[in-house]
């Protein structure tokens, strides 16, 4: 039980880490046309409806490892992993709400250049998030009261 465990947690985590290319993928935007914008913002949203069910794993995951399989980490080092899938979902579900209202808007592209700068902050914002929450998920000790 504790290898499938460890392996729904691996691939929840590779899955949830492909949203490092987010801030990259928002900028390749502009360079498309017409439909191809609605296209891409299509293949986008399912992209993020999928992290929510990895972020979803991670979490079941995690838990059942830390209760069931290991010494309890600190309260610290659980508060502050639940913070950030927390953030990172809550990113996840603006960008995608974001995304849905370009999508159903008049001109897209124009509702797009509205929304750039939002949506490039919560990129980045997730980005970081992310890189915060590897960092906190494979060093407990760093946490340890």
């Amino acid at each position: 039980m504790y290898q499938l465990l460890i392996f729904i947690h691996v691939t929840s985590a590779l899955f949830l880490g492909s949203f490092l290319v987010l801030p990259w993928m928002i900028k390749t935007i502009f360079s498309r046309t017409g439909d191809e914008i609605i296209g891409f913002l299509r293949m986008a949203l399912s992209f993020l409806r999928s992290g929510h069910y990895a972020l979803i794993f991670l979490m079941i995951s995690g838990w059942a490892m830390v209760t069931g399989y290991s010494a309890f980490p600190s309260i610290l080092w659980v508060s502050i992993a639940v913070v950030l899938l927390l953030l990172i979902g809550a990113l996840m579900g603006m960008i995608l709400q974001t995304f849905k209202g370009i999508i159903k808007a008049e001109h897209p592209r124009n509702h797009f250049a509205e929304n750039l700068t939002k949506l490039r902050t919560m990129s980045w914002v997730m980005f970081l998030t992310i890189l915060i929450a590897v960092l906190i998920m494979t060093n407990q000790s760093l946490l340890k009261v």
